[in-house]
């Protein structure tokens, strides 16, 4: 009878572990979605049999809309159609559908991704190919244009250039992670600095205006504290 006992309580633990690691895990990048819809997202996909994992990591720059990423390896057939419909019940509707990897994020082994982006788009990240344009400087006492252009140059130019500042005026950019873009002078020099991208719309007496904003982290030696700005009537 022991031996019954014993038999039938490792089977019924085998049975359980199988189960476990047959359960597909989700992955919730929430960065950029509102505490209350990340947890709603969650809990519907728990409802529906799934192990959920949520954190608040940054989204490769290729990603700006609604993603999914899987695994090739996924032990249930109808998991990813399962994750799409339960995303979209919970408003974040989803058509960019891709396997295995993004930029350096990959996935193991049964287990899916979400990138969702918040209703509100003008709030989602920026694309790198969306900052290849000409900013000028607004509400600054200077007027400087900040040129980046696509392959990865930027030239800044304007009417009061300090005579110490020249080498600053060309270099590369850089924009390794949301929100945030780099400026690194040529020729050598161990000298950078950060601003941060924001997108807004305002309203003039014509129509609204898209606004993409290069905010500086720290002043920047040609520049100082101006705001630089490129925009696009709607």
């Amino acid at each position: 009878m022991i031996t019954t006992v014993r038999q039938i309580t490792v089977t019924a633990l085998a049975f359980c572990i199988a189960g476990c690691a047959n359960t597909t895990t989700v992955h919730i990048y929430a960065k950029y979605i509102p505490n209350e819809a990340s947890i709603n997202l969650r809990a519907a996909l728990e409802e529906k049999g799934f192990a959920v994992e949520t954190n608040t990591l940054d989204f490769p720059t290729t990603i700006s809309r609604n993603t999914i990423l899987h695994s090739l390896m996924l032990q249930d057939p109808d998991a990813l159609q399962l994750v799409k419909q339960t995303a979209q019940n919970s408003g974040f509707k989803t058509t960019n559908i891709q396997a295995l990897k993004e930029g350096n994020h990959w996935y193991t082994k049964n287990s899916i991704a979400i990138y969702p982006f918040p209703k509100d788009k003008q709030n989602s990240p920026l694309l790198k190919a969306d900052l290849v344009r000409e900013f000028e400087t607004s509400s600054c006492g200077s007027t400087f244009k900040l040129n980046l252009l696509q392959n990865g140059a930027y030239e800044i130019s304007g009417s009061t250039i300090a005579q110490e500042d020249p080498a600053l005026l060309k270099g590369t950019w850089h924009y390794a992670q949301y929100p945030y873009m780099e400026l690194r002078p040529y020729k050598g020099i161990g000298w950078s600095r950060y601003f941060e991208h924001r997108q807004m719309t305002t309203q003039d007496k014509v129509s609204q205006i898209k606004l993409i904003q290069l905010n500086p982290i720290e002043p920047h030696h040609v520049s100082k504290h101006c705001v630089y700005e490129f925009g696009t009537r709607m």
